[in-house]
């Protein structure tokens, strides 16, 4: 929706479109602009929740390697056979850790997702629910009559 080198188009110049389609009034600009807004907030906390997700796995991760470099020094530095198990338990522990904090993270930001898609949902569906009854109000006066 952006010209090649210019700004993306702004909401009034669409709703000007859409006035033009015979799509508009105040109700529908609303509407519109109400349904931009929501998924501009949704988009910004997907964003976000994605990019705390980032620097959970990315600060894992640097742990992790920190942790299996100095096991494998360890073990690099075994001179009886205990001492070489220990230091491999130390590198697998260092791996089973990361592989743990992954799923964590990955699980805490499905549930995020989860979350903010149930509430879009229950928003829209909130929405349609208004229009439909509004849509209902005016035939049953009409009925009436």
């Amino acid at each position: 929706m952006a010209t090649k080198n210019g700004p993306p188009i702004s909401l009034d110049r669409m709703n000007a479109v859409l006035a033009w389609w015979g799509l508009s009034g105040t109700d529908g600009a609303g509407k519109l602009d109400g349904q931009f807004k929501r998924f501009q907030v949704f988009t910004s906390d997907l964003q976000k929740a994605y990019g705390e997700t980032y620097g959970a796995q990315m600060s894992a991760f640097l742990g992790a390697n920190a942790r299996i470099g100095r096991s494998l020094l360890e073990l690099i530095q075994c001179r009886q056979p205990q001492d070489v198990i220990a230091a491999e338990s130390s590198v697998m522990a260092a791996i089973l850790d990361e592989a743990w904090l992954q799923m964590k993270t990955w699980l805490e930001l499905s549930q995020r997702v989860q979350e903010y898609c149930v509430t879009m949902a229950r928003e829209t569906a909130d929405e349609i629910r208004q229009q439909a009854i509004k849509a209902a109000d005016p035939e049953r006066s009409g009925k009436a009559l």
